[in-house]
Formats: C-alpha cells, sequence, structure tokens
C-alpha cells in the first residue's frame, strides 16, 4: 500500500532540486481530483518551463513545460480556488503569461486568508510555512506593482521587510538579486 503522506513529504524534499523526479512521485498516487496534488504537478512544471537544467533562469519560458504547468494549475483551481498553494502556484503560471492582474489578486488572496487558516488547513505545513507563503507573497506584489504604483509597492516591501525583522524566512535569498532597480530614461 502507498503512503501518501510519505510520498508528499519525499515529493517536498525533492522539488527543489530535481522536479521531474518530483513529479513522478506525485503521479504514483491517486492525484487526478486531488488539487494539492494536481498543484504539485503544475509546481514541476513552472519551475521547468523557467529554468534549465542546470537551475540558470531561461531568457525565454519553455511554452511547452508553461501549458502543462496551467493544465494541472486550473484543474486544481477548479476543486478548491481557496487553497493557499493552489494560489501561489497559479499565481506563478499567470506571471509567466505575463497577466498581471490575475496573479496579483492571488498573492491578495492567499494574504486575506491569513496565516491560521493556511497553517492548519488540508495539506497545511504549519505556522512558520504559512507566515513565509504570505510575507513572499508581499514581496510579490511588491513587484508587481513596481512600476505601475510606486506607493503600493514600497508599502508591500515594507511590510515584506517587516516579516524578515520578526524572523520569518522567505525564498528571496539574497534579497539584494531580487530587489527592482527604477529604470531611467535616457
Amino acid at each position: 500500500m502507498i503512503n501518501k503522506e510519505k510520498i508528499i513529504d519525499e515529493y517536498r524534499n525533492t522539488v527543489g532540486t530535481d522536479s521531474v523526479k518530483a513529479r513522478n512521485l506525485i503521479k504514483k498516487l491517486d492525484y487526478k481530483e486531488d488539487y494539492y496534488l494536481l498543484q504539485c504537478i503544475a509546481q514541476t512544471y513552472l519551475d521547468e518551463c523557467r529554468f534549465e537544467d542546470d537551475n540558470t533562469m531561461r531568457e525565454q519560458i519553455d511554452k511547452r513545460k508553461w501549458r502543462m504547468a496551467e493544465r494541472y494549475i486550473i484543474k486544481a483551481f477548479i476543486i478548491n480556488p481557496d487553497n493557499a498553494d493552489v494560489l501561489y502556484t497559479m499565481a506563478g503560471v499567470r506571471i509567466a503569461s505575463q497577466q498581471f492582474s490575475i496573479a496579483i489578486f492571488c498573492f491578495e488572496c492567499i494574504i486575506e486568508s491569513g496565516v491560521r487558516k493556511i497553517a492548519y488547513g488540508e495539506y497545511g505545513r504549519g505556522l512558520h510555512y504559512a507566515r513565509e507563503l504570505v510575507n513572499d507573497s508581499k514581496f510579490e506584489l511588491y513587484r508587481l506593482h513596481f512600476d505601475e504604483n510606486p506607493k503600493l509597492s514600497a508599502k508591500y516591501l515594507a511590510a515584506y521587510k517587516d516579516g524578515l525583522k520578526k524572523g520569518i524566512k522567505t525564498i528571496y535569498k539574497p534579497i539584494q538579486q531580487f530587489l527592482l532597480v527604477k529604470r531611467r530614461l535616457v
């Protein structure tokens, strides 16, 4: 008998280094009607559409991989449009296709969900993960609003940095690498 929790844990430990292996783990499970497992598969394709095999950023996204990510995340979203992991991956898929208003909506929904709901809901991973997801959503909103609404962008960046001061972890390390710079017209 397949131990679902064990496979999900192995997926989480593998997805950052080997998305194909992580996806194959999830596909061992009955994933077709499970929003979280569909989101996991979508995340692997999203990573592959943005990064080369050596983990360097692609010049252009891989459209085939992006379409696969989109297909799986839409299925997950139809089943559970309120799950923070689904929303976060949906936002990533939409950013990759420059559908920024949808991405903004998704990140705002994650923040509005609140840490407790994310931490203790189905497939919740505890307070530390939930705080990181909410705080990283603020950073994404900083980036998405940067050109069009600098004041709102600055507000999100300040909120994100406040979270870091409180000890919330982030995927954006080192932060200087991810900060945006206003482009000057020459």
